[in-house]
């Protein structure tokens, strides 16, 4: 699994060695009343969103929905003793949950240039007749680049996160 357990132990977590005393699967699947794999799955995305929340920086995906209904129907649903779905999950997670990895070169560039480019590009807009009715030059720059900046940002992250899905 992309999620270095020994870390999140580290951090406060339950590791490696916690998910044998039942922390993950007491949290997320044994107290929920789980009949069918609607409720499964919803269980299993609130793990990986769970991973999410916990980990600063680190973004893990949840498999494919076919894979987890292979595992409810191959595995879950066929085991009766806790113990043993216990350890198929936590070996299913570990297999099936990866971390996403993200080009952090495009967003540090967009943070560097994006800034200062934003002020040129405002104070050369006073000069631009179709775009001088839009009267940039009223919006302080402490206030312009930081949201110029922001939004490029979350332009890159779309951008990339669009690449991912698409490979």
């Amino acid at each position: 699994m992309g999620i270095s357990l020994s870390l999140l132990s580290k951090l406060g977590i339950p590791g490696a060695s916690s998910l044998n005393t039942e922390y993950f699967y007491d949290n997320f699947f044994k107290d929920k009343n789980i009949k069918e794999f609607e409720d499964f799955h919803t269980a299993f995305i609130d793990l990986c969103k769970y991973f999410n929340d916990v980990m600063p920086g680190k973004n893990f995906g949840a498999p494919p929905k076919e894979k987890v209904k292979l595992f409810y129907d191959q595995s879950w649903e066929k085991i009766e003793d806790e113990k043993q779905r216990r350890e198929g999950l936590i070996a299913f997670v570990k297999e099936e949950v990866k971390e996403y990895k993200t080009d952090d070169n495009a967003l540090i560039m967009a943070g560097l240039i994006v800034p200062a480019a934003a002020v040129m590009l405002k104070n050369t807009t006073q000069n631009v007749p179709p775009v001088k009715k839009f009267m940039l030059k009223y919006i302080p720059n402490v206030v312009f680049a930081p949201t110029v900046t922001m939004l490029a940002l979350a332009g890159v992250q779309l951008m990339q996160s669009s690449k991912k899905r698409q490979s």
